[in-house]
């Protein structure tokens, strides 16, 4: 399913009824149509989405791909800053072209950190611009891209207008695993749920929790996919899936297994 065309998924997108799918969104402060925020997807499917922000050390960048490379059926997202694009290029060439062809996937994530409250709608646009001129760099050809996620979750104005501008789809997580690993595996990897998208970056202990985690996640018959994976599985329920019906108390549509 991740092969499928950034037209059709752009087409795909907008048959859906994404606004009901999602919690709610910020209000339209401009006259643009603003892209509602994904914060999870269908639960009707044993998946789940981990996704990494920043990506600026190499080191764990190497020790992420280790970790994944000793699980190849498991898929993830990376959201680095343009800067760590480069930086991390010029250290390992090659570094991101690898994740990449090994069927995981890369967002936007701004290309320094810059919050996008602070920032013009317009300089938003020229950012994202940039880094996917960083992200051409290091991937050798044009890449696919349809997801972004801000820095600091501030789902700005400034920020949406670019996701619409663009064609992104501005992503959140519906949890995260950050802290001690041990508390993480303990607490936070059981409670997990059909949909979530896992916020991790790539820190020392954020790789501890990913490695004791993904055989937790196999015995449990969950399986870590890309975000187009996932949202794309959301909108195959929302638009041809037989079984499901809409509760008239509630905007959300429920699937029966």
């Amino acid at each position: 399913m991740t092969s499928i065309s950034r037209r059709d998924f752009l087409k795909l997108s907008s048959l859906s009824l994404l606004s009901t799918a999602f919690l709610p969104f910020e209000p339209a402060s401009t006259t643009y149509q603003e892209q509602p925020i994904i914060y999870r997807g269908s639960a009707h499917y044993k998946r789940v989405a981990l996704t990494y922000d920043d990506c600026y050390l190499v080191t764990m960048m190497h020790r992420l791909e280790d970790i994944l490379d000793q699980h190849p059926e498991v898929r993830i997202t990376l959201f680095p800053v343009g800067e760590a694009l480069l930086n991390n290029q010029s250290k390992d060439n090659g570094i991101w072209k690898r994740f990449v062809d090994k069927g995981h996937e890369i967002g936007y994530h701004s290309f320094d950190h810059t919050n996008p409250e602070i920032v013009s709608a317009e300089n938003v646009i020229a950012d994202y611009d940039r880094w996917l001129n960083a992200l051409r760099e290091v991937l050798g050809d044009e890449p696919v891209v349809r997801f972004a996620r801000p820095p600091f979750g501030n789902t700005s104005p400034s920020f949406l207008y670019m996701c619409a501008q663009r064609g992104l789809v501005p992503t959140m997580w519906s949890t995260g695993w950050g802290g001690p690993t041990e508390s993480v595996i303990t607490y936070t990897v059981p409670k997990i749920q059909r949909g979530d998208i896992v916020l991790l970056h790539t820190r020392p202990e954020d790789m501890d929790t990913t490695s004791d985690a993904l055989p937790e996640l196999a015995a449990r018959n969950i399986q870590p996919v890309t975000l187009s994976r996932l949202y794309l599985d959301l909108l195959k329920e929302q638009n041809e899936s037989k079984g499901c019906y809409t509760d008239p108390t509630s905007p959300m549509r429920t699937c029966i297994e």
